[in-house]
């Protein structure tokens, strides 16, 4: 190294010695000298003897190559060649470097690459996204790339122009005016700029938008990457790229939440449907936002404006039932309304309400959208049959209310037939589930339709079970409230006492007693206990 070190020395020391026309000579020999022996050199001496002998970029842009140093061989081929020819070199070394000593300058001198090769840097990029190069933090050099080229088409720029170079848009983007052997900024060399530092600035649409899609396609999530790539194709003339990639993307999105409740969109929408408002333009993309917030009011409405056959079909995907008699009513007015006074507004409306169906929206709903001077003759069709429905729904009504009135007239008996009710109970009868009298048992008991007899308390233990929580809770309620009236009426007797303990037992055979244990629900459900013997 330290040999190196002393050759390169006298190389830089025999070119400042020569005169003008053997510089180019000596430069040449000092250029194939250091890629020579590269690997040989140590690379930061040999940077700062370049650096302190005020060596051109172009010159020792070999070295840089080849010594490995990759920041520094990719500022040297920018510095040395102005065109496309470099910025194709340095992109070549950041694509060949290993992708952890790379990374940076990916980053670094995204812009610079953009300016001059746009689409072979955009690819570049892409091709890098697997190894882990972030769009987000290329996203400036991309926006910033995207507002040079409005601003030169704004301005109206000519081809043949003074400023125009070979097609391209001649732009004054000095680089730097740090050392080119020195991107990190550690030494003083400085190169002055003059008005011949200058790039070019191609002018390609297709870069940002084939890099954006290419990694949202490789499954990025960012919201800032989508948000970029919809408001690049709002400001786009044709709307078919944009209403392909929402139509992809809310399909998608769908699919998702259905599986999924907490799958995040990455696109913001509500940023989505301000662009396109703002834009004034591609409402269908407008339309399809509208229902990715769940809008279908809004989406209609303006579907109507652009496209008719487009609202109605959002309106028969509505699912409910009042909305979807709204939506209706908002395309039968519109109808009604494209051809004011004309003759041709009773037939849309009528169209309309064949579309939906008389079960949606029927001729009387639509009565107040038709112009005053319609004739009667062209919807006497529609007339009748609304007329005939109502008679069948009439009919249909009378009919139900005879079959209410007989079901009424059968509940009245039965209710008149249970208050005369009653039952025979032997004196030696014994309660169906603990076989004790119940008679002397001093206790509350209750004698069921089918002839069993059960006592209060062992009711209550057989059916508790069985009741969800709310019952049980309701029935330990009610039996602590009943030992409290029944000390309060030792105490001290009252009407008011007695009317609170009879709606409490009233209550409480409710919940208990409500059919027979032995032959009812609660008989089938204890089927799988075993018996008694």
């Amino acid at each position: 190294a330290m040999l190196g070190a002393w050759l390169t020395e006298l190389h830089l020391n025999e070119k400042e010695r020569s005169s003008n026309r053997n510089v180019q000579k000596q430069e040449m020999k000092l250029s194939s000298f250091l890629s020579k022996y590269a690997r040989y050199i140590d690379a930061s001496t040999t940077i700062r003897l370049l650096s302190s002998h005020d060596a051109s970029a172009y010159e020792c842009s070999d070295y840089a190559v080849a010594s490995g140093v990759v920041g520094t061989a990719v500022n040297s081929l920018l510095c040395g060649d102005k065109g496309k020819t470099g910025a194709l070199k340095a992109l070549q070394v950041l694509a060949e470097a290993p992708f952890k000593n790379a990374e940076h300058f990916y980053y670094k001198y995204s812009q610079q690459l953009l300016a001059r090769i746009p689409m072979e840097t955009s690819n570049s990029f892409l091709a890098r996204y697997k190894d882990g190069l972030q769009p987000t933090k290329l996203l400036p050099a991309f926006m910033s790339y995207e507002r040079k080229r409005k601003m030169f088409k704004e301005k109206d720029y000519m081809f043949g122009d003074d400023s125009v170079i070979g097609g391209e848009m001649k732009v004054d983007m000095s680089l730097t005016t740090r050392n080119p052997f020195d991107p990190i900024g550690e030494n003083k060399f400085t190169r002055k700029s003059t008005s011949k530092d200058s790039d070019y600035v191609e002018d390609s649409e297709l870069a940002t938008l084939k890099y954006l899609e290419g990694v949202i396609n490789l499954g990025c999530k960012s919201t800032a990457i989508y948000n970029y790539f919809v408001s690049i194709l709002v400001n786009q003339v044709d709307e078919e790229p944009l209403f392909r990639f929402l139509s992809n993307y809310l399909h998608t999105v769908s699919l998702h939440v259905d599986g999924d409740a907490n799958e995040s969109m990455p696109l913001d929408m509500h940023f989505a449907l301000r662009a396109l408002l703002k834009s004034g333009r591609h409402f269908r993309s407008t339309v399809r936002v509208y229902m990715g917030l769940k809008m279908r009011q809004q989406a209609v409405e303006l579907a109507l404006k652009v496209d008719p056959d487009l609202a109605r079909e959002l309106a028969r995907e509505s699912t409910e039932e009042d909305e979807r008699k709204q939506l209706w009513l908002m395309i039968a007015k519109n109808a009604a309304t494209e051809d004011s006074g004309g003759r041709n507004s009773v037939a849309k409306v009528l169209s309309v309400i064949k579309d939906c169906g008389s079960d949606t929206i029927s001729i009387e709903d639509v009565l107040p959208f038709l112009p005053d001077n319609a004739q009667i003759d062209q919807f006497k069709d529609e007339i009748c049959e609304a007329l005939t429905a109502y008679s069948s729904k009439i009919d249909q009504y009378v009919q139900d209310m005879s079959d209410c009135d007989q079901t009424c007239e059968v509940l009245r008996q039965d209710i008149q037939r249970l208050g005369r009710l009653g039952a025979t109970l032997r004196a030696d009868a014994k309660c169906a589930l603990s076989q004790k009298p119940v008679l002397n048992s001093g206790e509350r008991f209750y004698v069921f339709p089918s002839g069993f007899v059960v006592l209060e308390s062992v009711l209550k233990s057989e059916v508790m079970p069985y009741l969800n929580e709310k019952q049980q809770d309701r029935i330990k309620f009610i039996n602590q409230e009943m030992k409290k009236i029944s000390t309060e009426i030792k105490r001290n007797d009252s009407r008011d006492l007695r009317r609170r303990e009879e709606s409490l037992q009233a209550e409480l055979n409710g919940l208990i007693a409500a059919e027979c244990p032995m032959t009812g629900r609660l008989m089938v459900e204890s089927i799988d206990r075993g018996f008694d013997l």
